[in-house]
């Protein structure tokens, strides 16, 4: 779904070995700006994890968790720009969980009274999974993981698959906060409790989809919000088969040098967590109420959806900007340092703005699919300004009752399409 008004990732906002990084990786026809630009971010909040906390003040803390979807028809090859980002925490886990294994199958050998403690599963990517599952693998893990859904439906709709009443859905809510969460498991006596869960989520998902996924209570409570939007920017990129030594040079190990480097600083390879916090300057805070305020203001003038999506953009910005500071500093671009500067800030900033710009495309597909079609036949055959009188001949000869034709024009103050400018006149908004 790419046209020329698909908004561009400012790449600027990566530090400088990333930009090359992801300019050599351009050369191969299959990539996406857009895509590789917003995996590559997904990937370095994976190997964040719990390592690094943002501290607002005293009960306003930030992790960098990410929800992120990958919106594209079949065949826009989503998935390589997954596997490249991700293949650092997949080769991890390919080298970790055969040595589990091992160590299962040694342990249940053993007399049972003589076993010892059980073998800890180390595993960063989950596939497969119930809720239930992944949330013990939290209890076991301090650092965080993540979710790979290739088709970011099957996780949607799976919410509710494996529990009677609900509860999947504010469960996922609440990993997003990073608030604590505790079950009372059904089965078992135990209890699980996770004062810091981490979950970061990526998957794709076809735009045809969206307003089958977003109904109901999934676009009312605010879990669409939630989500980071991807567009590919490419128009018909051609997919050509290339030998292996056309391929840009050893793109694929500079990438896991920098994404392990920030896993050891994390503690993951000591089995440890160096959980430290971090603050924005002065300065930086100054700029972000800056960039701030002056939209909260203005979205107040605007449509209801518009608001509820800036809202959690704004707490996105926060995360970036902890992503991007951990970056700067594994890239050798600054000194490590608890503080977050107001030029790292104005990255953070330049990606949330390219992210609100994404999530109000995702959510007009969403709200126009849902819309009836004599809605946007009745609009297509009048100009931008018209009257009730004009309305009611052009439906008219378009079939329709007058009765319907005064349902269609009885919009809502923050409908996106129409607005209501006086009794009898409207003006089309889009």
């Amino acid at each position: 779904m790419a046209d020329n008004n698909t908004p561009l990732f400012p790449v600027r906002a990566f530090p400088v070995l990333i930009q090359d990084l992801i300019s050599d990786l351009m050369l191969d026809p299959v990539y996406s700006l857009n895509y590789l630009c917003a995996t590559l971010l997904f990937a370095v909040s994976v190997a964040i994890g719990n390592s690094r906390t943002l501290v607002l003040n005293e009960t306003w803390h930030e992790k960098a968790i990410l929800y992120m979807s990958l919106l594209g028809d079949t065949g826009s090859v989503k998935t390589p720009h997954i596997k490249f980002a991700l293949n650092p925490l997949f080769n991890i886990d390919n080298y970790y969980l055969p040595l589990y294994q091992a160590q299962l199958q040694e342990w249940r050998k053993k007399p049972a009274d003589n076993r010892g403690d059980k073998p800890i599963p180390r595993q960063l990517c989950f596939k497969d999974f119930t809720l239930e599952a992944l949330m013990y693998s939290m209890t076991k893990s301090s650092h965080g993981l993540c979710v790979l859904s290739d088709e970011l439906k099957g996780w949607i709709s799976s919410f509710n698959r494996y529990r009677q009443g609900g509860g999947d859905l504010e469960q996922w809510l609440s990993i997003f906060s990073g608030v604590p969460i505790t079950v009372n498991r059904r089965t078992q006596d135990d209890i699980l409790h996770i004062p810091h869960p981490f979950v970061s989520v990526i998957g794709g998902l076809q735009p045809d989809i969206l307003p089958t996924l977003f109904s109901g209570d999934k676009m009312d409570n605010g879990f669409f919000n939630r989500l980071l939007f991807v567009n590919d920017c490419d128009e018909e990129r051609p997919l050509l088969w290339k030998k292996e030594v056309d391929l840009p040079t050893n793109a694929g190990e500079r990438w896991e040098q920098f994404v392990r480097s920030i896993l050891q600083k994390s503690g993951y390879f000591d089995k440890l967590v160096y959980s430290c916090e971090y603050h924005f300057t002065d300065d930086a805070w100054e700029y972000m109420c800056d960039w701030h305020n002056p939209i909260e203001e203005k979205i107040k003038m605007q449509p209801r959806y518009l608001s509820a999506i800036y809202r959690k953009i704004q707490t996105y910005a926060l995360r970036f900007a902890l992503i991007l500071h951990t970056m700067e500093e594994a890239a050798g671009e600054i000194e490590e340092s608890p503080c977050i500067d107001s030029l790292t800030a104005t990255k953070a900033t330049s990606i949330a703005d390219y992210f609100f710009e994404t999530a109000q495309i995702a959510y007009e597909i969403v709200l126009k699919d849902n819309r009836s079609k004599d809605f946007f036949r009745l609009l297509n055959g009048l100009n931008t300004f018209f009257t009730t009188e004009q309305a009611l001949a052009v439906g008219g000869r378009m079939g329709m009752s007058r009765a319907k034709i005064f349902r269609l024009l009885a919009v809502n103050p923050d409908d996106p399409f129409l607005r209501r400018i006086k009794q009898g006149k409207y003006e089309q908004l889009g």
